[in-house]
């Protein structure tokens, strides 16, 4: 009786679970007796026979209001949901007896586990609450630290002017105050360098966090926690994750074991490889878990990271629904032209952590409800919706060319030398940058010292291609004197930060606010900042939530 209660209550984020019937809970009246709704609609369909076994497998999550997906009301799935889940657990399902057997659907669970977290928005700017059960969290991508690599960040700003503002040691500065603000147990950073990473981020050493830097990549994730509350049991590094486990060293939870995986997935049309590094990392964590004495299903678990897309991607989905196929199509992702309809994976994929809920859909809504990118409105501006450059970028990268061309020259040809004052302009130094590389091989390739229309144009789709609009906006406006974007359209909202989380063993408290009223009313009102500028230091805003730990 005990475990049909549990069952029914908590049906709407339990793992799939195979329980052995006895004969004297096979009558109707026994399911009654318990207080269940026999054959009334519900998550869970059963066929119970007498002392035969069977297999609930859970509702998962959506998206929707509040965090509940659309579609599921109190733990109900969508109908084609039900359907899809049907036709994939049928393998691993066990086969009931030829003999008859008489159907048992169970009731409405009571409210779904996002209802269950009594989440709310943190006020900004002040330390996340601290106690002996809580687990605090930021994901933050911090913009390549330039002080000894990123020559290339105050490329980002729209109006960077002396470049001061973008130099290292002030974007440092305000990454200082925040994170010794915050005081957050753990700090999952993204887009730190090899190069200077020890001296990038001493302050957090100096105050008692301990840290580890992702072993691969220019630009690599590194995750950060106090030492005085937790210490590491392992870390793991993968192709652009870092999995690790810790474990607590105070409190009544002293021992217990908490994932935190850190991730900084690929950008681009590359769904399919991010859905590798998710399997990837998940299937590290799980093996370790087990290694570790632990049955990963009943396992803590944050993953946090930039996920490099938004929507509805075949990553969220392998987080929340516990598995994605090959039927997933992804959706909802502005960024993503021209892969709709793509196949991500040619396989089931699946993962042993149970559903995922996301902290910021569950406190915020949706990813409309809490963007993490601020950014000029480029995109739609400079590409179509096939991923073909618009006439607009076409006329304004000739117009550019033109102002490259001195007048004796060629109307579609531009000397070595007005190639290199281009240069110049746009990178403040020769020899460097994806410009420079492109037009010396261009040169090379012609065995001329010309570079044509055609390859300047050409250049300019490659670095759309490789998603640097900004870089784009930058070089235009330093060429044209404007480039694409308005101002007063106000931002592309984006959100491509997240932390998931595993609702067995975490309680969702809240999630903070990353901006002050007034630094929202600079953004979408006069004077229409877009970030990074003077008073953010990324072109993302951090992701911060508090959790108990169960």
């Amino acid at each position: 009786q005990v475990l049909l209660l549990l069952l029914a209550r908590g049906a709407a984020f339990a793992p799939r679970i195979t329980l052995h019937w006895p004969a004297m809970l096979g009558d109707l009246a026994s399911l009654r007796g318990l207080g269940l709704d026999v054959g009334a609609s519900a998550p869970i369909g059963l066929m119970v026979p007498k002392g035969a076994h069977f297999t609930a497998e859970a509702s998962r999550p959506s998206s929707g209001p509040n965090g509940v997906n659309g579609g599921i009301a109190h733990g109900v799935p969508r109908e084609s949901e039900v359907g899809q889940r049907r036709n994939k657990g049928d393998a691993q399902q066990t086969k009931p007896p030829k003999a008859a057997a008489t159907p048992v659907v169970l009731a409405a669970a009571p409210p779904a586990a996002a209802a269950m977290h009594e989440a709310k928005t943190l006020p900004p700017t002040q330390p996340l609450p601290t106690d002996e059960t809580s687990v605090s969290c930021i994901s933050y991508n911090v913009l390549l630290p330039n002080s000894k690599d990123g020559w290339w960040i105050y490329k980002y700003y729209r109006d960077p002017g002396d470049g001061a503002i973008a130099a290292w040691p002030h974007r440092q500065n305000l990454l200082k105050e925040y994170f010794l603000t915050s005081s957050a147990d753990f700090v999952c950073l993204q887009e730190c360098s090899e190069l200077s990473f020890d001296e990038d981020f001493a302050f957090l050493r100096e105050v008692g966090y301990e840290g580890v830097l992702l072993n691969k990549g220019r630009m690599r994730a590194a995750s950060f926690w106090k030492g005085e509350r937790w210490e590491q049991v392992s870390a793991q590094h993968k192709d652009r994750t870092l999995v690790m486990a810790m474990r607590r060293l105070s409190g009544p939870l002293v021992g217990a074991v908490l994932f935190v995986l850190n991730a900084h997935l690929a950008a681009g049309p590359n769904a399919d490889r991010r859905l590798r590094q998710a399997v990837e990392a998940l299937s590290a964590a799980a093996k370790e878990a087990k290694r570790l004495g632990l049955d990963p299903s009943c396992t803590p678990m944050i993953f946090a990271g930039d996920l490099n897309s938004m929507g509805r991607t075949a990553v969220r989905e392998f987080l929340v629904a516990g598995e994605v196929g090959p039927e997933f199509r992804e959706s909802g992702d502005p960024t993503e032209k021209g892969q709709a309809g793509k196949t991500i994976t040619s396989k089931v994929r699946r993962q042993d952590f149970g559903p995922f809920l996301d902290a910021g859909e569950v406190c915020m809504g949706d990813d409309s409800g809490h963007p993490t990118i601020l950014a000029a409105t480029l995109d739609s501006k400079m590409l179509s919706d096939d991923g073909v450059p618009t006439p607009a970028l076409l006329a304004a990268v000739n117009a550019a060319f033109d102002r490259c061309r001195g007048s004796a020259a060629s109307p579609d040809e531009l000397t070595r030398a007005e190639v290199e004052q281009y240069l110049m302009r746009v990178n403040k130094e020769l020899g460097r940058g994806s410009e420079y590389r492109f037009a010396m091989a261009a040169m090379e390739k012609r065995g001329s010292d010309t570079f044509s229309r055609e390859d300047f144009v050409a250049l300019y789709a490659a670095e759309l291609a490789e998603g640097k609009f900004w870089g784009v906006e930058h070089d235009l406006r330093v060429l044209n004197g404007e480039g694409l974007s308005v101002p007063s359209e106000g931002p592309c909202a984006l959100c491509f930060d997240h932390i998931f989380f595993t609702p067995e063993r975490l309680q969702l408290l809240g999630v903070q606010e990353p901006l002050t009223d007034e630094q929202r009313r600079r953004i979408y009102q006069e004077p229409w900042e877009v970030l990074p500028n003077s008073w953010h230091p990324s072109d993302h805003l951090p992701v911060a939530a508090l959790f108990r730990l169960a």
